[in-house]
């Protein structure tokens, strides 16, 4: 089953992703199907990113965001500005506001909106911040995504973003070994994976880098404790 199917995406989505550990993965494997689909799907952040190495970029004020996106060949990759001295990354760009997504997507200019609504500076996991995550309000689907590597191993900021958030939630504290109910709890809880879900979106928790039977295993069982935290999430979704 592709991605896309596991999510359950028709053929008019705006899909968000957050967490840690495969975003960007995912959101270009949904590059890939949607032009098998013969889909126009548009690629951005409400924060900021690396510019994507294998998909145009067009930086573009909002005034001109909507003709420009509407007329160019998909996919398109889009965002307000370059970053100057960016931290961690050789560049970056910043994304437009929600608000400004949310016009796009209701103005047709592209199928499928896909949308990093956080950031994890490269970590398997991560609980997120005050501010956190920024995801546009005509989203359809929200994924919370999460690293089956980050099971096993000491919480710290060696493989987590913000350690001491995913601590509050689940009552590990910093340095503990990360379980599999760990990592579920944050995905499908309401300071976690469900921050700022808007009400209608379907919810729809990933666990990445399933790659051996055990790492499947394990991935199963972050996923059951996920959905048994939750009337939200209808299901999960394992990957490699």
């Amino acid at each position: 089953m592709d991605l896309a199917s596991a999510l359950d995406l028709d053929d008019r989505e705006h899909v968000a992703f957050v967490g840690a550990g495969g975003k960007k993965t995912a959101m270009a494997s949904l590059v890939g199907t949607a032009a098998e689909r013969g889909l126009r799907v548009g690629y951005t952040t409400t924060t900021q990113m690396p510019p994507p190495t294998d998909l145009p970029l067009v930086v573009v004020q909002e005034a001109e965001l909507e003709q420009t996106v509407a007329s160019a060949t998909s996919p398109v990759a889009f965002a307000r500005e370059r970053v100057d001295d960016p931290d961690r990354a050789a560049a970056k760009v910043r994304g437009h506001d929600p608000s400004v997504l949310d016009e796009l997507f209701e103005a047709e200019a592209v199928d499928w909106l896909l949308v990093k609504a956080d950031g994890a500076r490269r970590r398997e996991f991560k609980a997120p911040g005050a501010h956190e995550p920024v995801i546009p309000s005509t989203s359809t689907h929200v994924v919370p995504v999460a690293s089956v590597a980050a099971v096993g191993e000491a919480l710290t900021t060696d493989v987590v973003h913000r350690p001491e958030r995913v601590a509050d939630i689940t009552g590990l504290h910093v340095g503990d070994t990360i379980t599999p109910e760990a990592v579920g709890t944050v995905l499908t809880h309401p300071d976690g994976g469900l921050r700022n879900a808007p009400a209608e979106a379907s919810v729809i928790p990933l666990v990445n880098k399933a790659d051996s039977e055990t790492q499947r295993r394990t991935a199963r069982d972050v996923l059951i404790h996920a959905l048994s935290q939750t009337e939200r999430c209808s299901r999960g979704v394992i990957t490699s």
